[in-house]
């Protein structure tokens, strides 16, 4: 429904002017009141817009649970000398490594050792740009 009202908003706000501008010159109307009446024809559409932006559903974050096996940790630094870690985990479905980012507040496994573990998965989740562990489980589920 968000997406309708933002397309009827575009139109408006493309349209709207034009209707406008045709009605001043087809009534004659004086420079001063055809300006006034442009700029307040686009506002409906501004306001349609707004309102679909309003009435698009916020999107919850969807929790999955793996198990695997914790291979390494891994320091990157940013600029202005910020770091952050990554681990990165054999899945034991897929065979692959992934890496996650995970919480400064989770403690640190040992190499080798198999958790289970809840993450926000990144493709699971379109907005978000990494997948992130949230709480991990030593023993399986």
């Amino acid at each position: 429904m968000s997406n309708f009202f933002f397309i009827v908003g575009l139109i408006f706000i493309l349209f709207l002017p034009i209707f406008a501008h045709i009605y001043c010159i087809h009534k004659n109307r004086n420079t001063n009141e055809q300006k006034t009446i442009y700029y307040l024809s686009v506002l409906p559409g501004f306001a349609i817009v707004f309102l679909s932006i309003w009435l698009q559903p916020s999107s919850e974050l969807m929790t999955s649970k793996e198990c695997g096996i914790v291979k390494q940790y891994r320091s990157y630094s940013t600029k202005h000398s910020q770091s952050f870690e990554r681990i990165a985990i054999s899945m034991d479905q897929s065979g692959y490594i992934r890496h996650f980012l995970f919480d400064q507040n989770l403690p640190r496994l040992s190499t080798n050792q198999h958790i289970c573990f809840d993450f926000y998965d990144r493709f699971k989740n379109k907005n978000l740009a990494e997948s992130r562990i949230i709480r991990y489980y030593p023993n399986k589920i």
